[in-house]
């Protein structure tokens, strides 16, 4: 009866331990995801563009400034469980990127297909950034992960649309400070949103 009692309490100390274990290292940042929603809500904008009735074009655009990066370190570390020599090693690549280039991440929709061409070198479109009275031209990238695994840092972002990674040749740093301006244009439509910093 003394092993049973022994060992009862042994089997409650490990399901206590295991209960209260930290999600990532002592250290890590780390922000709830009501918490992370709320942060990138601010910074994300969203379109819908008719001719007549007919819808021909929607997105989300989320703009990539120095909050929603670092916001997005924080939910990495979370979701992931990352170490703290990890993070801090993500961190420095987080300072170097926004160094080098400003990015906007967009949850692309338009009923043709044909239409879906952003990262295609022969697009449709044409994709501007507007800061401090100077425009640069972006680039697009397709994002190729699982649906999933982009509504872990964009929950706005639908199976229906396409995920693009839109960079532009202009520091980050530069223009936190700055309202910003995301246009595309072309033969289909055209949209422009607005983001304050």
């Amino acid at each position: 009866m003394k092993t049973l009692f022994k060992y009862s309490i042994l089997l409650i100390f490990l399901i206590t331990g295991c209960a209260s274990q930290q999600a990532t290292a002592p250290g890590v940042e780390i922000i709830t995801q009501s918490e992370y929603e709320k942060k990138i809500g601010l910074y994300t904008k969203s379109i819908e563009k008719y001719q007549g009735i007919i819808n021909t074009l929607q997105f989300n655009a989320t703009l990539l400034n120095s909050k929603v990066v670092q916001a997005q370190l924080m939910q990495k570390a979370r979701l992931y469980q990352w170490d703290n020599s990890f993070f801090n090693s993500e961190a420095q690549k987080m300072n170097s990127d926004l160094d080098k280039s400003t990015q906007i991440f967009i949850s692309f929709y338009t009923p043709e297909r044909k239409h879906d061409d952003l990262h295609k070198n022969q697009t449709l479109w044409k994709i501007f950034l507007d800061a401090d009275g100077r425009r640069w031209e972006g680039k697009a990238t397709k994002i190729k992960l699982l649906t999933n695994e982009v509504q872990g840092l964009y929950p706005d972002h639908t199976r229906f649309a396409t995920p693009y990674m839109l960079t532009f040749p202009v520091s980050t740093k530069l223009i936190d400070s700055k309202p910003v301006r995301l246009i595309l244009t072309g033969t289909v439509t055209s949209a422009t949103v607005e983001f304050q910093p």
